[in-house]
């Protein structure tokens, strides 16, 4: 599997917020596989996660990332101690409303929020659906930005592409499984049959990542 080869999602971070000589906090950094592309031109650049596995992974492939083990939702960092803060692809996942809280507290009064976050609507999406419906946490987070103390002064929307060799390895790609049942390629197939996806054949498939990109500042009161 591949995803977003040509790095869209990094450029369009990179369109929204200057990350050069910045310290930098993102929030939800799984693996860091986005880390690596974001890092290199920062002075300085902390990740979270919640899940020390993949957080022991992002450390022993980039040690000059700030790796650590932590939530959104609850900070360990001092009020307006970060002039950016970044979600990628994390919002969803947390408890928004508090994440948000926790970002507005420890972001500078001229600092700027980035948050980058699936859209519902996605084939990606509609296929991890299947077996963790994620559309009422991705709407409700979207609802919570729009609610929150911060004011959007941009928002774009766009797609990249996750791509497999063929059927077999997009069937046995977790999507969020433990483990893998042999009724789900049914399902599979018929999403993608749904979707206007060609699901036969040895050809690879390509999936759009449907996403939205958010560039915030502290409300003035």
């Amino acid at each position: 599997m591949e995803y977003d080869k040509i790095n869209k999602a990094i450029d369009m971070i990179e369109q929204f917020v200057a990350l050069q000589d910045q310290k930098i906090l993102e929030v939800g950094c799984g693996d860091g596989r986005m880390s690596k592309l974001l890092a290199h031109n920062s002075r300085k650049y902390i990740a979270i996660d919640p899940d020390k596995q993949s957080i022991e992974k992002a450390k022993s492939e980039l040690p000059n990332v700030d790796f650590r083990i932590g939530s959104g939702e609850a900070l360990e960092f001092e009020d307006e101690s970060f002039p950016i803060i970044l979600f990628t692809l994390s919002l969803h996942h947390l408890e928004s409303n508090l994440a948000l809280k926790e970002a507005h507290r420890v972001l500078t009064a001229d600092g700027q929020l980035v948050i980058l976050e699936p859209l519902a609507n996605g084939e990606v999406t509609k296929i991890f659906d299947l077996f963790d419906d994620e559309s009422e946490r991705i709407l409700d987070a979207w609802n919570m930005i729009q609610n929150s103390d911060f004011e959007i002064e941009h928002h774009e929307t766009f797609f990249t592409v996750m791509s497999f060799n063929d059927l077999d390895e997009l069937c046995n790609y977790p999507f969020g499984r433990s483990q893998l049942q042999s009724e789900e390629r049914d399902l599979i197939i018929g999403t993608l049959l749904q979707l206007q996806v060609p699901a036969t054949g040895p050809g690879p498939i390509h999936l759009h990542d449907d996403s939205r990109i958010l560039s915030l500042r502290k409300k003035s009161f």
